[in-house]
């Protein structure tokens, strides 16, 4: 490879910070990359500057939502042949349940640092199908790309169990061809309870008293005295509040925009409290079947053909959703205050959802991810080098604001097999933290709000507040780190994760530099499929103009 671009030079207008020979992985759900990468060509130096000034070799992109005819009609705009990278797609063509454009992922790679692609790894039409795996081989470790299937409510744990399946068969065979694996994107499931904001973990509500009973010792931290009251108060309150969802309806209703004056129609549900009075619990919800699903409070499971099994024969059914008395913390306090008439204060609710708070992902999802952890030996990046982070989220509802109260979930995840994980993963400048103490959940809102400098939307509609020069450059770091990249709320709803890889003592051997055109990999650039008209008018860049974006890396096995 060419030598890399001295420190403090520019390339293509962005200084380069550090020459160091390291390895800066990213993965980012963007929502939807049209939109995403017209936001960041709207900044100086576009694309192949906003990969610089993140110090990006290998950027992982979920959600693409793309077909192939879509990104070989339009690939200079979408950034499919930016000088110095090589990128690979798999696309979502309609074949399976999903229409053409859903999903897709899409992997970036500095030119010299990859092998080859596979858009269908899974070895299954049907999953490869929708668009939410791909694989690159970079000789000594091979990456595995996903976006996972949402379980729907439950209706497509089946398919998702599935998936799950294939791509842990898919990891294993690489393995088995000698390469290290590392998995990285956006899995829809969550790892511990602590990935998800205390008042969105579920409780299983009958168990609260025994629970407390037995001690900190049998459950985590120990809860407060004003949260052991509340516990006895909920318990106690727990047949009524559970007879009153059982008799629950769901009916229409209108909304109204006090700026426009323009009237929707959302869902409710409304429950009769021991006043008497039918009150309206939970959120609006846009879809009946959203409305008719909450508060359900005597088990569900699904069935391998995806009927759902509701009370009496939950426990036999072949995949458990939710075991019976279950309720998240906010909608446990709610239901206290409008059915009971009992106020269960925050700090008290707070301390209950730590220490009995669930993880709040299906068992059975939460059984492959622990057999990948334990099983397959792979490692949590983020958790591995910031055990003790709160509140450090990847994902938020930001249709209700939710990044600015920090009110979210990790789902996106970097997992790294842990011999390749222990000789060459490096935590780098750490966590964005503002100032603040890295572990602590200031941190954490400071730096999901650039310190104050984002700002929510008006719920008198007019959508996002656009993205204006200081919020988009607060995303970029000095230097890259392995952990979380908080970019800007007007381009995706996901931010980015992390991972950082030096070169040591028990590098591998190292791959062919050239990128070998097979077949597969072919099928992974529908962009070069066909020559394009701007074929014919754009100016190829030389070799060596295009020099200083290569040189990075004869490191990790890569020459």
């Amino acid at each position: 490879m060419a030598a890399p671009a001295a420190n403090g030079a520019k390339v293509d207008g962005v200084k380069v910070i550090s020459a160091m020979p390291d390895l800066h992985l990213m993965s980012w759900n963007v929502a939807g990359w049209k939109t995403t990468s017209e936001h960041i060509r709207r900044f100086k130096g576009g694309l192949a500057a906003f990969l610089e000034r993140h110090h990006v070799d290998v950027l992982c992109l979920q959600e693409v939502k793309l077909s192939a005819k879509v990104l070989a009609s339009d690939a200079l705009k979408l950034g499919a042949d930016i000088p110095g990278f090589e990128s690979f797609w798999a696309c979502n063509e309609g074949q399976g349940a999903q229409r053409q454009g859903l999903n897709g992922v899409a992997t970036f790679v500095r030119q010299g640092l990859v092998v080859r692609a596979d858009s269908q790894p899974l070895n299954d039409s049907e999953l490869d199908s929708e668009g939410r795996c791909l694989m690159t081989d970079h000789g000594t470790f091979v990456v595995f790309n996903v976006y996972v299937p949402n379980s729907a409510g439950g209706m497509r744990l089946p398919f998702k169990m599935r998936f799950l399946s294939a791509l842990r068969a898919a990891m294993a065979g690489a393995r088995k061809a000698g390469k290290a694996v590392i998995l990285a994107g956006d899995l829809n499931m969550k790892a511990r309870a602590v990935d998800s904001h205390w008042m969105m973990r579920p409780l299983e509500v009958p168990r609260l008293r025994g629970l407390v009973a037995r001690g900190p010792e049998a459950h985590g931290p120990a809860i407060s005295a004003d949260a052991s009251v509340a516990v006895d108060a909920i318990s106690a309150s727990w047949p009524s509040v559970a007879a009153a969802l059982r008799a629950k309806q769901h009916r229409p209703f209108e909304t109204k925009n006090s700026r426009t004056g323009q009237t929707f129609q959302r869902w409710g549900v409304y429950a009769k409290a021991r006043s008497g009075e039918v009150v309206r619990i939970g959120p609006p919800h846009d879809v009946e079947d959203w409305a008719r699903a909450s508060f359900l409070v005597d088990g569900v499971a699904i069935e391998r053909d995806c009927e759902v099994v509701l009370g009496a024969g939950y426990a036999d059914a072949t995949f458990l959703l939710q075991r019976p008395g279950v309720l998240s913390a906010a909608d446990l306090g709610e239901c206290m205050k409008k059915l009971e008439g009992v106020e269960v204060g925050p700090a008290a609710l707070k301390s209950i959802s730590d220490a009995f708070g669930d993880v709040g992902t299906p068992p059975a999802v939460k059984d492959w991810l622990q057999s990948v952890l334990h099983e397959d030996g792979m490692v949590d990046s983020f958790t591995a080098f910031y055990p003790h982070a709160e509140e450090r989220f990847t994902c938020w509802d930001q249709y209700k604001n939710k990044r600015h109260e920090n009110m979210g979930s990790r789902i996106d995840y970097i997992l790294v097999d842990k011999a390749f994980f222990e000789c060459h993963a490096r935590q780098g400048a750490g966590l964005d933290s503002r100032g603040r103490e890295p572990d602590s959940p200031l941190a954490a809102l400071a730096a999901a709000t650039f310190d104050g400098l984002s700002q929510p939307s008006s719920f008198a509609g007019g959508g996002m507040p656009p993205l204006h020069e200081d919020e988009f450059f607060a995303q970029f770091r000095e230097k890259p780190a392995t952990g979380i990249v908080y970019t800007p709320q007007q381009l995706s709803d996901h931010i980015a994760v992390s991972l950082l890889l030096s070169p040591s003592d028990c590098r591998l051997v190292a791959p062919p530099a050239t990128l070998v055109r097979d077949a597969a990999t072919q099928l992974c650039q529908p962009h070069r499929s066909a020559r394009r008209i701007t074929d014919f008018f754009m100016k190829r860049p030389a070799p060596a103009a295009a020099a200083p974006l290569l040189a990075k890396r004869a490191a990790l096995g890569v020459a």
